[in-house]
């Protein structure tokens, strides 16, 4: 008999106990299953979770603020999605569930009450009801029918302003302003708020964007999208001299609220993508530092079209600084994307002037950059950076905080700038072509190539620069349209229309619509929304709201003219935008009189006047207050 080694004997040992601890796992395995699809374990633990998964979140001690436009418009809000599902051990009858779930919810009576049928622990029977079909749930209450609650994120005008506004998932931020208002929140202890002032309310944002002058971007973009097939086009329009971003569109856009269906290609926006600059555009920018190099010496400026001027890049490199056409920043609703390199290596002119001198102007750029650098050559010498938000208003108290801005020095370069403001103005209009109003469009092309697209080796990349007049202070638009080299392949009219003409068309518009919301800024109110749930959502990726109206909504009934007095000038535009009436006001506040007067007949009724009158100014009638 051969005696054992003592460390074969362990061996074996171990694989015994390893044998056994698989048996015992495998048996406690199958009891717990046997367990779980009697008593529905599973259920509960994962409702437990996701209870204590929303208690982690902080969700409900710090609930997401509604964003506006600068008319206080929504934007974005946060809404209850309420789902609906069925505990199968808890339903008394499964006929009988489905017949008055049937009644309440649009569901397939067979294919639910198959699924009941098939035994699982859960089945969910509706996704994103209504308010209505909510309550009327609560007051069945059905044995075993379940609603769960969780706050999504909601954008009501679907594409407009998305790669702006940015999106949501999870309650975290993930693009544009909505990233922006998470890093906010974290920094408003050092703007000299607490955390207990703002941690139990909603931080509301009201945002430099104008929802009517968007709409003029959005068809202005998917018209020009439409009539060069394959291209990629955006607009955006500043304020001059401060940098307010008034609109932003890109075609081809995104549905935030299922931005999830989109590729990254769509998600990204264009206006933070770096492209080359052209040649046209680097030539102003060079000529402009010239002049300014001039003024900057004290000497006596010429004509430019008779002295010759000398490169100064001493005055070029302190210009663009700037103008922040160099160098690397970001505003409240952009983030710069880290192939920035990749895009500058990517493509270049396929034909350029490169024996042409240009100093120190780049090569490449953003078109944020490149509207932000010929935005701040017009300002008159103040420091322009772009921006989308313009203050936060607590939705608890209704306190407003204007968000502080960097500002550069004045009496710097920008005194140089205020300078030659004149001349650079006539330089312009050598180069430009006239428009609408005493509009100025600015605009040069390039053929882009690159050997390591092989989708897209060659590119056409148009770029137009209109300066508008807008009472006091200037907007500057810049269109940027990219695709495919070669000719449109769209409707021979509309490919005989050049792109400047097309942007005359809207400047009018964006001009008025600039003016119109400078002189009521002061007497617009937020917009009030009923109570909702998530809409549910169509097959096309729209969205249908599920409004419950409230009871004491005001509104035109019986076809009668509404007690207007004392209503702000925007919510008397809403309580009559339905009815085909032309409406004239005079003066500013709230109204104070109304033709016709209230009760009148809308039948055949043409025209209303009103008068309106900010609040200082009316006398209060009636008993005076006790002291």
């Amino acid at each position: 008999m051969v005696k054992q080694s003592r460390l074969r004997v362990q061996k074996e040992k171990k694989r015994k106990r390893a044998l056994l601890l698989v048996l015992v796992a495998a048996v406690i395995v199958v009891a717990g299953w046997q367990i779980n699809k009697k008593a529905g374990i599973s259920t509960y633990i994962t409702d437990f979770v996701l209870t204590v998964k929303k208690s982690l979140s902080g969700e409900d001690e710090q609930p997401r603020g509604a964003i506006y436009d600068r008319n206080l418009q929504q934007i974005a809000i946060t809404l209850e999605r309420v789902s609906a599902y069925v505990r199968i051990k808890e339903v008394e009858s499964i006929p009988e569930t489905v017949e008055a779930l049937s009644a309440i919810l649009p569901i397939d009576r067979k294919g639910v009450q198959k699924m009941l049928a098939a035994g699982p622990l859960r089945v969910w029977v509706a996704e994103d009801i209504s308010e209505e079909q909510e309550t009327a749930l609560k007051k069945k209450q059905l044995p075993g029918v379940y609603l769960q609650h969780e706050k999504v994120r909601f954008y009501p005008n679907g594409t407009s302003a998305a790669h702006l506004v940015g999106y949501v998932d999870d309650n975290i931020g993930l693009a544009g302003v909505e990233y922006f208002y998470d890093r906010l929140l974290a920094n408003r202890e050092d703007q000299g708020s607490s955390v207990d002032d703002y941690l139990d309310q909603a931080q509301n944002l009201v945002l430099t964007i104008d929802l009517k002058i968007q709409k003029i971007l959005e068809d202005l973009v998917s018209d020009v999208g439409g009539w060069r097939e394959g291209s990629r086009v955006a607009a955006y329009v500043m304020e001059g001299t401060t940098g307010q971003i008034v609109g932003g569109a890109q075609s081809p856009g995104f549905n935030p609220n299922s931005f999830k269906q989109y590729p990254q290609k769509i998600l990204k926006n264009q206006f933070l993508q770096p492209t080359v600059i052209p040649d046209k555009f680097r030539r102003f920018l060079r000529d402009a530092a010239d002049i300014y190099s001039v003024l900057e010496t004290g000497l006596t400026l010429y004509p430019w079209s008779v002295q010759s001027l000398k490169a100064n890049l001493g005055c070029q490199l302190r210009m663009l600084e700037w103008l922040g056409i160099t160098g690397r920043w970001s505003a409240d609703f952009s983030e710069y994307d880290r192939d920035v390199q990749h895009r500058e290596t990517s493509y270049t002119p396929f034909h350029s002037a490169r024996h042409e001198p240009y100093g120190l102007v780049p090569e490449y750029a953003t078109p944020l950059q490149i509207i932000t650098a010929l935005t701040g050559i017009f300002s008159d010498g103040a420091w322009v950076r772009p921006y989308a938000v313009s203050m936060i208003i607590e939705e608890k108290d209704g306190k407003e905080y204007q968000l502080s801005r960097p500002s550069g020095d004045s009496d710097g370069f920008g005194r140089i700038i205020k300078m030659g403001s004149k001349e650079v103005t006539q330089l312009l209009r050598s180069w430009a072509v006239p428009g609408s109003s005493g509009t100025l469009h600015f605009d040069d092309a390039n053929i882009l190539f690159s050997s390591s697209e092989k989708t897209e080796p060659l590119l056409r990349s148009e770029m137009l620069f209109a300066l508008i007049p807008a009472d006091i202070s200037p907007l500057a638009m810049l269109v940027v349209v990219e695709g495919p080299a070669g000719l449109p392949q769209s409707d021979k009219k509309k490919q005989k229309q050049s792109l400047i003409k097309r942007v005359d068309q809207v400047v009018d518009r964006i001009s008025v619509l600039q003016q119109v919301a400078k002189n009521v800024a002061d007497v617009v109110e937020i917009e009030i929304q009923g109570a909702i749930n998530y809409p549910s959502e169509k097959s096309d990726a729209t969205v249908t709201p599920h409004v419950q109206q409230s009871e004491n909504r005001i509104g035109i009934a019986g076809g009668v003219m509404p007690d207007l007095k004392g209503l702000s000038l925007r919510r008397s535009l809403q309580l009559l935008q339905n009815n085909n009436v032309k409406i004239r006001f005079q003066g500013t506040g709230r109204v104070v009189s109304q033709t016709p007067s209230a009760g009148t007949s809308m039948k055949g009724l043409t025209e209303c006047i009103l008068i309106l009158e900010n609040e200082e100014e009316v006398k209060f009638e009636g008993p005076q207050p006790s002291n």
